[in-house]
């Protein structure tokens, strides 16, 4: 009976994830995605600049298109998902459903991943079920991933467990995952170097196989389909300046529209997209100070990093605390964040989306001209929406930052739950 009831519940998560898989989409990422599909499937370059005519029936899909930002593993799987369902059926919505089904797998999987990982570490059976559930049905992550198209859900799961096998001495398998996590989005960059210091010496053979293991890994996967494929490696300046060339998002930072009109950084505050670095270092010394010396501990230093981590950043899209909410999930479980906590770090960002404007565009499928209305609206209330969307972000930079503090300063005595 037990077994049915779970079935029902992981099924009804399904539903409601293919469901909004099938019509919405956010309308810049689905876009870049769907076009990327299509150039890899068809034997072409995604990192060339892509103008669609004729290709698929949406206005919106068609034009100028901007080129995928990520690794080449992700173009990849595009490529073949195009093949199998746009390629067989030309129909835009079995496409956008085909390209959701890796991130509904990867909620799903993430939801028992998380499970799997209370239980291990003897927290209360119904604290894991609840953060179960809280995976399968949670309206931010279902909105970000599986409606959205965004794909953090993917490098998330391989994060997370890269981590848990970590705990179970599985080093090379942890640097495997971790390498192949970064591949996919390198969302969890703030964490590449925190397995090195769960070890009782930082030159130690382990931390040595681990450095070997996902250097390796991560050369494979991000350079030789460069060059078997013949494609063009992005770093011109101006692929670069969309990563680290614009204010915006969840953080303060997205005062500067309201100021300059523009998400731009001006040239002579180039040094603003980087930020995070001096910060990561800074944060990084804390750790080193006092490592992490048991799982649960270690799970409250990646917090604390990741936090650090988005907080500097000069752009912060939503679908990026997708990488945090797990990690929280874990901290609640053992006592050492309450709920109360998790949910503003939910609740916030949702309310985010919608002053961002990112919820109507969900719908850029089902209503081609939701950008027009979007435009229409702004000429109104453009600035209004601005302040309030900036009010947000200060809001949750203020939780991000007493949290961040608060994990950080963790130590062996005081770690979550058992060690």
């Amino acid at each position: 009976m037990k077994g049915s009831r779970e079935l029902a519940i992981v099924l009804a998560s399904v539903l409601i994830q293919s469901l909004l898989g099938v019509f919405l989409g956010h309308y810049f990422d689905q876009r870049i995605f769907m076009a990327a599909g299509y150039v890899v499937g068809s034997g072409g370059d995604p990192y060339k600049p892509i103008v669609l005519v004729g290709v698929f029936s949406n206005p919106l899909l068609n034009g100028l298109v901007p080129t995928i930002g990520y690794p080449p593993p992700w173009a990849l799987l595009l490529g073949l998902i195009y093949r199998l369902s746009y390629g067989v059926i030309q129909d835009v919505f079995i496409y956008n459903f085909a390209l959701k089904i890796p991130l509904i797998v990867a909620n799903v999987a993430m939801a028992y991943l998380v499970r799997n990982i209370l239980l291990n570490l003897q927290a209360d059976a119904k604290k894991a079920e609840a953060a179960w559930l809280f995976l399968l049905f949670n309206p931010f992550v279902i909105l970000t991933t599986s409606a959205w198209g965004q794909i953090d859900a993917v490098a998330v799961l391989f994060c997370l467990a890269s981590f848990y096998t970590l705990t179970k001495g599985k080093t090379k398998q942890s640097a495997f995952l971790l390498a192949v996590s970064v591949v996919v989005k390198p969302v969890a960059l703030a964490l590449i170097p925190l397995p090195l210091l769960f070890s009782e010496r930082l030159g130690s053979k382990k931390n040595l196989i681990f450095s070997a293991v996902f250097v390796a890994v991560f050369f494979m996967f991000m350079l030789i389909p460069f060059a078997l494929l013949g494609w063009i490696i992005p770093i011109s300046s101006g692929e670069l300046s969309s990563r680290f060339g614009m204010f915006g998002g969840l953080t303060v930072f997205s005062l500067a529209e309201l100021i300059q009109g523009s998400p731009m950084i001006p040239a002579s505050l180039w040094f603003m997209g980087f930020l995070w670095v001096p910060a990561l270092l800074i944060g990084y010394y804390f750790v080193h100070r006092n490592p992490p010396r048991s799982t649960n501990d270690l799970f409250a230093k990646a917090i604390g990093l990741v936090l650090v981590f988005f907080l500097t950043r000069s752009w912060l899209s939503e679908p990026n605390l997708n990488l945090l909410l797990p990690l929280m999930l874990v901290a609640v479980a053992l006592g050492k964040v309450n709920k109360r906590s998790l949910h503003l770090f939910w609740i916030i960002p949702l309310v985010f989306m919608v002053f961002n404007l990112a919820v109507p565009q969900l719908f850029f499928l089902v209503y081609p001209s939701v950008l027009n209305s979007l435009a229409q609206f702004d000429l109104q209330f453009g600035t209004v929406r601005l302040v309030a969307r900036f009010a947000v972000a200060v809001l949750w930079t203020l939780l991000g930052w007493t949290m961040a503090v608060k994990m950080l300063r963790v130590n062996k005595e005081k770690a979550l739950g058992k060690p």
